[in-house]
């Protein structure tokens, strides 16, 4: 069973440009995991974090999916709902930094879409970028197998909408590995990783993880700035931005190119 219940992910995250230039960082983050279907449950679990609740901590469907009010979990399995499969989804947990007294920002979100017996079955990953626009990247997935994605949504002002997204998953025990890749020409560009080990959701937890928490928003944004002006430096121009929604969703399977999806509001 890939998930058992509402979790924090402590853990470090890595990024590492190989073309045109080598480049790297990493920084310690804190993620929470949380079942879709039961956001407002934390609301009478919990006097830290919130769902759609002035808290110290929240989860709030502006932050996600369309941003327009619409519930996240009606949102995200209006995606699954499209892609068809034989098999349904029975459970949701979504994966994402917390905001802080509101303020977050989340540069991927990840959505993942279980049968009963806890069989991972489809996966939404929601991207975001600096310039206030998301791309929801939903697909069916064979658990323990990478899946790809084809690129078309603009993240770094140094990349263009090119390329092959390839993701994958590790899990075992109490520790999560998240793997992105992205191939431009069948060359490896960028790798973006996530190693976390996991802990209950409980208000303990966050006061333990409180200072780092609060911090996150700034920290993130920070790195992201701070990275962009050294890779700058190193030589790397802007590339123009095409246009996008403020919101748009693909599905994509190995054998089909990304088509774009309803969104159900």
């Amino acid at each position: 069973m890939m998930f058992k219940g509402n979790a924090i992910f402590k853990g470090k995250l890595l990024h590492r440009r190989y073309l045109p230039l080598r480049h790297e960082l990493t920084y310690h983050v804190t993620d929470v995991l949380v079942d879709v279907d039961q956001l407002n449950v934390i609301n009478q679990s919990s006097w830290l974090i919130g769902y759609n609740r002035r808290r110290l901590f929240g989860i709030d469907d502006c932050n996600h999916g369309p941003g327009d009010g619409t519930s996240i979990a009606k949102y995200v399995r209006g995606l699954i709902e499209q892609l068809a499969l034989v098999e349904p989804v029975e459970r949701i947990y979504m994966l994402c930094f917390p905001a802080v007294l509101g303020k977050v920002f989340n540069p991927l979100t990840t959505y993942f879409g279980l049968a009963k017996n806890g069989k991972w079955l489809a996966v939404v990953y929601e991207v975001s970028n600096t310039f206030g626009q998301r791309h929801a990247y939903a697909m069916q997935v064979e658990e323990g197998q990478e899946h790809k994605a084809d690129k078309c949504f603009y993240v770094s002002p140094f990349n263009g909408i090119e390329g092959e997204y390839r993701f994958s998953v590790q899990r075992q025990a109490d520790f999560l590995r998240q793997n992105i890749t992205l191939f431009e020409h069948g060359q490896l560009k960028l790798v973006a990783r996530f190693d976390g080990h996991e802990q209950a959701l409980t208000d303990l937890a966050l006061l333990r993880a409180a200072l780092s928490l609060i911090l996150q928003p700034l920290k993130v944004m920070a790195a992201i700035h701070w990275q962009a002006l050294k890779l700058y430096f190193k030589g790397l121009r802007v590339t123009a931005r095409p246009a996008h929604a403020r919101f748009a969703a693909t599905a994509q399977s190995d054998h089909k190119s990304a088509l774009p999806m309803e969104i159900k509001r």
